[in-house]
């Protein structure tokens, strides 16, 4: 929630629309994530994975925007 938080602090306009992607991904990657956890880690990496990457996408990005000054 942190990273969002950030990022929706410095994106304008028609931009917020990255918001509810990244949300929708985090949650894409929660529940790929629960569905594979009976069957070991190998069945819940992707979602794992998913799961991070959508983060850390977000801080990035909230990272490059406040380097360009926004």
């Amino acid at each position: 929630m942190g990273a969002h938080l950030v990022l929706a602090t410095v994106l304008r306009g028609e931009e917020m629309v990255v918001l509810p992607v990244l949300v929708a991904l985090y949650l894409i990657g929660r529940v790929l994530f629960a569905h594979g956890y009976a069957r070991g880690a190998a069945a819940r990496a992707f979602g794992m994975a998913l799961t991070g990457a959508s983060t850390i996408a977000a801080f990035g990005a909230a990272i490059v925007l406040m380097g360009l000054g926004r």
